[in-house]
C-alpha cells in the first residue's frame, strides 16, 4: 500500500486544530496545551459497570473480521445503492436483527389482504407490523445535459450567445430544467460591515442570475483588508486534502451565505485562475494503477424526488464558469471580468452593477427513472415507562460504489467497518441483560455515496419524532490505524517539539479522532473511554446545523439533533478497488464498537 501520510497529517492539521503550517495561513500555531486539551489518554483501562459488562465484553475482533469479510465480498458487488448487492447486504443485516430479536422499525408491512384488498376496504385482521426495511424511492438521473443562452439587449438588438455544459462551465448539482433571469455583478459576493465592505449594498439580487469572482479581494496583496488574520482564515482557508473533511465545523460558507439572499442562480468565476485551468477543472481525472482501471463510466445521480433541499448547503444552483463566458455576460456593460476585478482590488471597494440588458437563461434536459432502495431500522425498547418514548440513534451507511467492468469496489473500510460497527453495538445491547432507559436504535443507510440520501430521507420521514431523538451517533470507515510517521510529521508541521513528547504518549494504532456537536456529548466520550482505552483526538463542532465531514451526521445536525462522528485514518485506498479486508484492523473496529456501546449506553440510561 503505497504511503499517504503528507496529506494526511496535514488534513488533521486542518481539520482538528483549525490551521495548517503559518505561511499557508498567518494563523498562529497550536499550543501544547491546546492539544492536551482534546486529548484523551487512558493509563488503565477501568472494569465496566456490571450494567453494561455483558454487551461490552460480547464485542471482539473476530466477529467484527467476520461480518465484514461478508459485506466486503465480491458476491455483493460493491453494494451499490439500488443494485442486487446493496439488496443483499440489506437483507443479511435485517436476518441479523432478527436473530437478535431486535424490533423491525422500517415500513408498516401490508396486512393479509394484500394491496389490492386494503385498496377496496377490506380490514387487516390485525395492525399491519414493521419490516426492517424503509422503502426510499430514489430518481436517478440517467442523462442530463444544459446549455446557457447569454442575451445582451442595446436597444431593438438582441445578441445571443450559447454555451455548453462540461465545455464552458459545470454544476456540482442538478439543474432545475429552465431558470432564467436578469443579471447582477456582485463582485466577490462579500459582506464584512466591520471594515465597511458590502457588495450587496443596493443590489437587489432576488431571482436574479448573481455573478461573483470567488474568495475575497487582494489574496496576493498584503496591504489588503483581507490578509487580516480573521478574514484571512475566513476567505482563503487552506483547502483540505481529505475528502470526508471537505466542511470543517464553524467554517464560513459563501455561496451558502449569498444563497440565502434568493437568487436564481450563483455563477463564480475563480478569482485568479487562467481559463485553461479552469477548463482542465471540467474534465474527470482517470488515470490507469495496477489496483483500478480508468474507468469511464458516467457517475450515477440520484436525489430525492418531490422535496426541497434540506440541507444548508443546498440551496441556488451554483456554476462555476469561464472567464470568457463572463465577460460575454458583461458585455453589454462594456467591462470585462478582470477589469472589474482590478477595479475592486485598486480600492477595496465594491463595484457592484446590475446588469438589467443582460438575460441568461439556464436550459436542462434530464432523462431520469425512479429506483427503490430501503434504510435497514433495527430497535430495542427501553426500560424506562416515560424515557422510553425518547431514542438514541446508532446508525452508519451500507452503500459503497459498486462493481464495473470486472472490478469491484468491496469497499471494506468504507463503509463496511461502519456498519459492522453498528452491528456490534445492536448485537450487544441485545445480548446485554440490563437494557438502558430510552430505546436504542440501529439504522444502516443507503445512498450516503449519492448525497446522503437515505439519512436525509429518514429525518424527513422519521420512524421515531426527531424531537424524541436526543441524539445521533455515526460510524463511517473505523478500521485502518495511524502509525508513528503521520503523528511524527503533525509534530514537524506545527513545528512544536515541545509537542513531541505528549505526541509519543500517543499509540497510532490505537488513535482514533472523534468530532462531535456543541453539548455534553465530548464528556460523556470522555466516560465512555475509561473502559475502552482509546487515545481519542476531540473536536467539538461550534456551528449549529452543521456537521463536520461528509457523512450520515450532517443530516442529523441539519435538523439540531447532537450527533458524534467516529472515523479514522484515511488512505490511499479511499474509494478505490483496493479497499480490502485484509488491510483494516480488526481490534480497531472492536474497540471503536465498544467506545459507541459504551457512549450510547450511558446517553440512554442517563
Amino acid at each position: 500500500m503505497r504511503k499517504f501520510f503528507g496529506w494526511l497529517a496535514l488534513g488533521l492539521l486542518m481539520v482538528f486544530f483549525g490551521a495548517a503550517s503559518p505561511q499557508q495561513t498567518g494563523q498562529a500555531q497550536a499550543k501544547p496545551e491546546d492539544i492536551l486539551k482534546n486529548l484523551v489518554l487512558v493509563e488503565k483501562v477501568a472494569e465496566a459497570p456490571a450494567k453494561m459488562k455483558v454487551g461490552l465484553e460480547s464485542i471482539t475482533a473476530k466477529d467484527s473480521l467476520a461480518m465484514l469479510t461478508y459485506l466486503a465480498s465480491d458476491l455483493l458487488e460493491g453494494r451499490e445503492t439500488a443494485t442486487r448487492g446493496f439488496q443483499l447486504a440489506a437483507e443479511y443485516v435485517a436476518s441479523l436483527f432478527s436473530m437478535w430479536n431486535i424490533k423491525p422499525a422500517g415500513d408498516r408491512q401490508v396486512g393479509a389482504a394484500g394491496r389490492f384488498g386494503a385498496m377496496m376496504g377490506a380490514q387487516p385482521a390485525a395492525a399491519p407490523e414493521r419490516s426492517y426495511f424503509q422503502e426510499v424511492v430514489l430518481k436517478e438521473i440517467a442523462e442530463s445535459s444544459s446549455q446557457i443562452v447569454v442575451e445582451t439587449r442595446k436597444g431593438d438588438l438582441v445578441k445571443s450567445r450559447t454555451f455548453t455544459g462540461g465545455v464552458d462551465y459545470t454544476s456540482t448539482n442538478v439543474i432545475p430544467e429552465t431558470v432564467s433571469g436578469t443579471v447582477v455583478f456582485a463582485g466577490y459576493g462579500i459582506t464584512e460591515k466591520e471594515i465597511g465592505y458590502d457588495d450587496f449594498k443596493n443590489l437587489d439580487v432576488k431571482d436574479k442570475i448573481v455573478l461573483i469572482l470567488s474568495e475575497a479581494p487582494g489574496k496576493d496583496n498584503p496591504n489588503s483588508p483581507f490578509q487580516k488574520k480573521e478574514l484571512k482564515e475566513k476567505y482563503f482557508p487552506p483547502e483540505s486534502p481529505m475528502p470526508m473533511m471537505r466542511a470543517p465545523a464553524g467554517r464560513f460558507n459563501k455561496i451558502e451565505a449569498i444563497s440565502k439572499l434568493g437568487p436564481a442562480a450563483i455563477l463564480q468565476v475563480a478569482n485568479t485562475t487562467p481559463d485553461l485551468e479552469i477548463i482542465k477543472g471540467f474534465v474527470p481525472r482517470r488515470r490507469a494503477s495496477d489496483d483500478r482501471p480508468i474507468d469511464p463510466r458516467p457517475r450515477r445521480r440520484m436525489m430525492l424526488p418531490g422535496a426541497g433541499p434540506t440541507m444548508p448547503f443546498e440551496r441556488s444552483p451554483v456554476i462555476n464558469i469561464t472567464r470568457e463566458m463572463a465577460n460575454a455576460i458583461l458585455e453589454g456593460a462594456g467591462v470585462t471580468i478582470d477589469e472589474l476585478k482590478a477595479r475592486i482590488e485598486k480600492t477595496f471597494k465594491p463595484a457592484s452593477l446590475a446588469l438589467p440588458g443582460t438575460r441568461v437563461t439556464i436550459k436542462s434536459e434530464v432523462k431520469a427513472s425512479l429506483v427503490r432502495c430501503s434504510n435497514v431500522l433495527g430497535y430495542i425498547e427501553g426500560s424506562d415507562p416515560k424515557l422510553k418514548e425518547e431514542v438514541v440513534i446508532i446508525g452508519g451507511h451500507l452503500d459503497h460504489l459498486g462493481a464495473f467492468d470486472g472490478y469491484v469496489f468491496n469497499g471494506a473500510d468504507d463503509n463496511g467497518s461502519g456498519s459492522v460497527g453498528v452491528l456490534n453495538v445492536a448485537r450487544a445491547m441485545a445480548l446485554n441483560p440490563e437494557k438502558p432507559k430510552r430505546t436504542v436504535v440501529f439504522a444502516l443507510w443507503t445512498g450516503e455515496e449519492k448525497g446522503l440520501l437515505g439519512s436525509r430521507y429518514y429525518v424527513r420521514n422519521p420512524a421515531f419524532p426527531l424531537e424524541k431523538t436526543v441524539a445521533y451517533l455515526n460510524l463511517d470507515m473505523i478500521s485502518r490505524t495511524f502509525d508513528e510517521a503521520s503523528l511524527a510529521r503533525m509534530s514537524r508541521m506545527f513545528n512544536l517539539p515541545s509537542a513531541q513528547d505528549l505526541l509519543k504518549k500517543i499509540k497510532p494504532e490505537n488513535f482514533v479522532p472523534i468530532s462531535y456537536a456543541s453539548g455534553g456529548l465530548g464528556e460523556v466520550l470522555r466516560q465512555a473511554n475509561q473502559y475502552v482505552g482509546l487515545d481519542l483526538l476531540l473536536r467539538e463542532s461550534t456551528q449549529e446545523g452543521r456537521g463536520m465531514g461528509g457523512s450520515d451526521h450532517a443530516s442529523f445536525a441539519a435538523e439540531k439533533i447532537p450527533w458524534l462522528f467516529a472515523n479514522t485514518a484515511m488512505t490511499s485506498d479511499y474509494h478505490q478497488t483496493s479497499d480490502s479486508v485484509e488491510k483494516v484492523s480488526g481490534d480497531l473496529m472492536a474497540k471503536i464498537s465498544k467506545l459507541i456501546y459504551m457512549t450510547a449506553y450511558l446517553i440512554a440510561d442517563k
